[in-house]
């Protein structure tokens, strides 16, 4: 459930794996980690590496009612074998969309 609500609500598609969901005061966490087969070096384009550690990146997105909605996500450090280059991962996540308030909400339309 959770991996399609945030493919279809979120646009997070390819490259990440849904892990789990916590509810941390008052907010939606989503954890996604990043799948292996997505991980390359953005140098030489290999894909074999060393894993080198990791941090979280927090991302706040669309609310679900009235929840804060944040994807945490998993940011893998890596060395590669082939170039020896050290580098971090992220598959792209959706780009931020523009919206415009209903016209009935605009206050200078009056």
């Amino acid at each position: 459930m959770s991996q399609s609500l945030l493919y279809h609500a979120f646009g997070v598609r390819e490259g990440y794996e849904y892990r789990s969901t916590k509810y941390v005061e008052g907010r939606v966490e989503f954890h996604l980690t990043v799948k292996e087969e997505s991980i390359h070096c953005p140098h030489c384009e290999s894909q074999e590496y060393w894993r080198r550690g990791k941090r979280q990146r927090r991302i706040n997105t669309l609310p679900i009612g009235p929840k804060q909605v944040v994807l945490v996500v998993e940011v893998p450090k890596c060395e590669c074998r082939g170039c020896g280059k050290s580098f971090e991962h992220s598959p792209p996540l959706p780009l931020p969309t523009v919206t415009t308030a209903a016209p009935w909400l605009d206050s200078s339309a009056s």
